[in-house]
């Protein structure tokens, strides 16, 4: 998901919430009595007038409830859009035919390749294409792992590979090594 489909999340739901916290807040003080003593109906006799004479009234209601379905629909779809490859066109100028590679077959390629190395404990590899093609690269690291040599084995081997795989050795390569959740603890007590 990208970055700006993040961003949208957190502010629609921050203030969907705030909405909702405050309109919970309010109910339970109206229902203590917090306005006024006695009973009193949620929605006033002046509202209830203009929604039984005006027809246009329901109209309105129709309308914005509509708006909210499109915008809960909108939100919805930009959920299920990705920027991730589906195939790898490796077709070159000076050749007849065309020659692609699933982007599913590469990336479990990576993975494979990846955990097979000494101190690895799991990788997952993401190929994504926004403005070119760049692959992602998260390595889990083992509590003995060496850091540099990992590093250096992806990026000599792993990423070399991949790169010879999809025929371009400029390929970009974002690979985010995270080291066992005890390693870090252990960093935080010293």
């Amino acid at each position: 998901m990208s970055s700006r489909v993040n961003g949208v999340n957190r502010t629609l739901l921050t203030s969907l919430g705030v909405l909702l916290l405050v309109s919970g807040g309010l109910g339970l003080a109206y229902s203590f009595g917090a306005f006024g003593d006695g009973q009193h109906p949620l929605v006033p006799q002046g509202m209830r007038d203009l929604a039984a004479d005006q027809p246009w009234f329901w109209w309105a209601v129709a309308a914005v409830c509509l708006l909210i379905a499109l915008l809960a629909l909108s939100w919805l779809l930009a959920q299920l859009r990705t920027d991730r490859v589906g195939e790898v066109d490796l077709t070159t100028d000076d050749r007849d035919g065309l020659t692609t590679l699933h982007g599913g077959a590469l990336t479990e390629a990576v993975e494979t390749e990846t955990e097979q190395l000494r101190g690895v404990v799991g990788a997952s590899a993401h190929l994504r294409d926004r403005r070119g093609q760049r692959l992602a690269l998260s390595v889990d690291l083992a509590e003995y792992a060496d850091i540099a040599e990992v590093r250096a084995a992806v990026e000599d081997r792993v990423v070399a590979h991949a790169r010879r795989a999809v025929d371009d050795p400029d390929l970009p390569v974002d690979v985010e090594l995270r080291p066992s959740a005890s390693r870090s603890a252990g960093r935080g007590l010293r």
